[in-house]
């Protein structure tokens, strides 16, 4: 039995998902009943997610899949998913896959939030 950690935060002008533990055929679920709480509010609220993927330990297809679709729905909203924390097994998975432009990683949580924190 694998194991998925998934700690939400909202933070002014993005929700931050942090994920440990394994994402796969039987996580996916939990990860993607996550994302269908963010992104199936209301058309006003915020559609920016980062994912920070510092805790996890495996990815395999199922699990890209889920984050591909979160994309695909935050950016019907004028919104989009921003990894940070990517290990070299998941940048070579991007890779692989040519999923590395639909699904962005950056250095780190300032360069995934630049532009999308609003002043208060």
């Amino acid at each position: 039995m694998t194991a998925l950690a998934i700690e939400v935060e909202r933070r002014p002008g993005y929700w931050l998902l942090t994920l440990s533990g394994e994402l796969d055929r039987q996580t996916q679920p939990d990860l993607s009943r996550a994302f269908d709480e963010l992104l199936g509010g209301a058309p006003h609220e915020c559609p920016h997610i980062v994912c920070d993927l510092g805790g996890l330990a495996f990815c395999d297809s199922s699990g890209l899949r889920a984050l591909v679709i979160a994309q695909e729905r935050a950016r019907e909203r004028s919104g989009g998913l921003r990894l940070i924390e990517v290990n070299p097994s998941m940048a070579a998975l991007l890779e692989i896959t040519q999923l590395e432009e639909q699904l962005p990683a950056y250095d780190d949580l300032d360069h995934a939030t630049n532009g999308l924190i609003r002043p208060e």
